[in-house]
């Protein structure tokens, strides 16, 4: 009784600290191209500190990774909250001074401070035994469902808090959550390291543990096929995710009907991951990523029924579901391509053509949804679906054809 109450207390401590880290970056999604809008020198640019922030997070994978292997995983983490309250103290003084290349800087950092932080859900599964990972992993994923509620409550609460700066409280709320996140992440324990010795200790030969030469994996269907959905589901959802405040305010639209649709995103976004999992033992990641661009499509689909209220929170409930099925999809196919040996190479060669597709779909949000408008935009997804779906179809015949 008393180890399943200690275990309840480690996943609480980590699922608190999820929390809190998903408020302040799903607010950050819900205001920065609004408050970019304020200060920026054209329309056109204000989706670019939500890039910034993507690029930071892009620039911190390598380096994050490296501290936290080098001073561990609690000293990393800490790290990248500094930096990313930094981060916020610049935005909050850049938003008071208008000064909008200071502000697209300040959200370079707070993206650095993601990257950092992004790696918790991997300290959660590496702090309880082997057998206690799934359920680890299941509690930070639940960490979200309170965020899609509180993080754009906590930015309709800070935009007129100060109304001579609007979108000023925001940032000073932001400041507050990561001090927050600091102070819980103090209370986090340290990875069991018995799993990472066992491994050592129980090495062989295997011809799983020689690593193939990189020639090898550019050829491999299914290594495209998984990038390309998750690339392409990560970096379409962060277009129209970022697009869709400035959009619903072009439409007419209070703040408080964007939040509400950014909530029901983020829910379509984390809730599918509760079975998602067994979706991909069911179907297969292939079929789950078909599953996803068809879900994709309806989301297309469902945004050309017009500007009101409704087509627009269908459209992203629809947009954060088709995401969770790609990317789940994806991420699984990925992991079946490669030996040990080889997981940091093609992991990184993923993560960073995932970011620089994420860190485009993200500028040209604003530029797109101000010369094109919302109902155009939703379009421009369905040629990278469809390339998805060759791709995905294709790879499945080869290996029907290969049994």
């Amino acid at each position: 009784m008393k180890k399943i109450i200690n275990k309840l207390q480690v996943l609480g401590i980590f699922s608190i600290t999820q929390t809190v880290f998903q408020i302040g970056t799903v607010m950050i999604m819900a205001v920065s191209a609004l408050a970019g809008q304020t200060i920026a020198p054209s329309p056109e640019s204000a989706s670019l500190p939500i890039s910034f922030v993507v690029l930071g997070t892009l620039i911190g994978l390598v380096p994050a990774s490296r501290l936290m292997k080098w001073k561990g995983s609690k000293f990393g983490l800490l790290t990248g909250t500094l930096i990313g309250i930094f981060g916020a103290i610049l935005a909050s003084y850049s938003m008071y001074e208008k000064n909008f290349i200071l502000f697209s800087i300040a959200h370079l950092l707070y993206g650095f401070h993601q990257a950092f932080v992004q790696y918790l859900r991997f300290v959660a599964m590496e702090s309880v035994p082997t057998h206690d990972r799934a359920n680890a992993l299941s509690w930070i994923l639940v960490a979200g469902i309170p965020a899609a509620f509180l993080g754009p409550l906590a930015g309709l609460q800070g935009k007129e808090l100060f109304p001579n700066s609007l979108y000023l409280g925001c940032y000073l709320i932001l400041i507050s959550s990561l001090c927050l996140q600091f102070f819980f992440i103090l209370f986090l324990p340290t990875p069991n390291k018995e799993i990472s010795n066992s491994s050592k200790d129980n090495l062989d030969l295997s011809p799983r543990l020689v690593a193939r030469p990189f020639s090898y994996h550019i050829q491999n269907l299914g290594l495209w096929v998984s990038i390309l959905a998750t690339a392409f589901s990560f970096g379409l959802m962060a277009m129209l995710m970022s697009a869709v405040p400035v959009a619903m305010k072009s439409h007419g639209h209070e703040m408080h009907a964007s939040t509400k649709v950014l909530q029901w995103h983020v829910l379509g976004m984390y809730i599918p991951s509760f079975f998602s999992g067994q979706l991909v033992r069911k179907m297969t990641a292939p079929y789950l990523i078909l599953l996803g661009i068809l879900v994709m499509g309806l989301e297309s689909f469902a945004a050309l029924q017009g500007t009101d209220f409704l087509p627009f929170a269908l459209a992203l409930i629809l947009l954060g579901i088709g995401w969770n099925f790609m990317y789940v999809g994806g991420t699984n196919l990925l992991v079946e391509q490669y030996h040990p040996s080889e997981k940091n190479t093609i992991q990184a060669v993923n993560d960073t053509i995932v970011y620089s597709f994420a860190i485009l779909s993200t500028y040209s949000a604003g530029y797109l949804e101000h010369k094109i408008g919302w109902l155009s935009l939703n379009l421009v997804s369905i040629p990278f679906l469809v390339l998805v779906a060759i791709f995905t179809m294709y790879y499945i015949q080869t290996k029907q054809q290969r049994k």
